[in-house]
């Protein structure tokens, strides 16, 4: 195939997927004991297998015979990539630390003037098949059966947190707070935020020293208030253009039509996660000009400015930034 093509039926570049099968070649998960030490699937094939599995919405029976293996093998040649990506999760899926903090904080700032956003925080439905036990549990608001994935998203759209596998009955609120980012956030938080930076989230979520969601709008908000949900809106629609950008390229995501094994599914939708960052660390991205989203004509914000916006410790951190985009006439 041509480079075009290949694109558009891989999803993915030539180059990444070069990428790929020589990390995974040169890891434990690349070879597959047939006896002598020999390799009954080769590591290309084992990495094309998995990305035509999540890139389109084919039975484990179809990937089989498109490949010319048995099912069983390619459920197992899916669970082993699955689990090398995740292996390497670490490298791709980490969260922002130093200069890193304040670059993405610089980048979210010239979306629409906010200091300090280092993340957008969000959760979107993963449709599975109805599980074997517990099925009310996975029953979601939609009367369908899923399973929740939990992201923060920085302002290059990749993932900086993950959290999946949670029922698709619990509420975005309850899900953060039976994470690790819940517990992490709370107690380092002088080295996950610098004791000044903060995600954003809608309102579902509560208002902390290191989330500030939108207000909730029962139709008596004030002009004030709506205009900063609008801004608030605008800034952190950049964790749910990524979930799109994630199910648009990998079409697996939006419905597991065949596995009820919960925790393979899970490893699949972290998995994917893992490929999306590598993508944008390759310059693979989905749409052309994606990555150029940025309005560069705004200044960079200045620390001084983001400790303005959280200088009164007896008020919410909420209510802090408030005032200060009403003082800078933003709102």
């Amino acid at each position: 195939m041509g480079d075009m093509d290949f694109k558009a039926h891989m999803r993915l570049q030539r180059e990444t997927v070069v990428y790929l099968t020589t990390r995974y070649s040169t890891s434990s998960f690349g070879v597959d004991q047939a006896g002598g030490g020999r390799s009954r699937i080769t590591p290309k094939k084992s990495v094309y297998m998995y990305i035509w599995y999540i890139s389109n919405t084919v039975t484990f029976r179809q990937l089989g015979n498109l490949f010319g293996v048995a099912k069983s093998s390619a459920w197992s040649v899916v669970k082993r990539v699955s689990c090398f990506l995740i292996s390497i999760s670490d490298e791709y899926i980490k969260w922002p630390e130093g200069v890193h903090l304040q670059k993405n904080s610089e980048k979210f700032y010239r979306k629409q003037r906010i200091p300090g956003v280092i993340g957008a925080i969000g959760c979107t439905h993963i449709a599975i098949k109805a599980p074997k036990g517990q099925q009310e549990m996975y029953l979601d608001r939609k009367k369908t059966y899923s399973i929740v994935l939990q992201a923060v998203v920085d302002a290059d759209k990749k993932f900086i947190d993950v959290t999946c596998g949670e029922p698709g009955s619990l509420h975005d609120h309850r899900v953060l707070r039976r994470s690790k980012l819940f517990d992490d956030a709370d107690r380092l938080y002088e080295e996950m935020f610098a004791g000044s930076y903060f995600l954003i989230g809608d309102s579902a979520y509560p208002t902390t020293k290191w989330l500030v969601p939108s207000y909730k709008d029962y139709g008596n908000l004030t002009q004030g208030q709506l205009k900063f949900n609008e801004i608030h809106s605008s800034t952190r629609m950049v964790v749910q253009y990524t979930f799109g950008l994630l199910k648009g390229r990998f079409r697996r995501l939006l419905k597991f039509t065949e596995l009820t094994d919960l925790e393979m599914i899970t490893n699949i939708v972290v998995s994917a996660c893992v490929l999306h960052n590598i993508c944008i660390t390759q310059n693979d991205f989905c749409d052309v000009g994606e990555e150029n989203e940025m309005d560069d004509s705004a200044p960079f914000v200045l620390e001084e400015e983001i400790k303005e916006s959280n200088s009164n410790a007896n008020l919410n951190r909420r209510q802090n930034l408030f005032n200060y985009l009403r003082q800078h006439n933003l709102i």
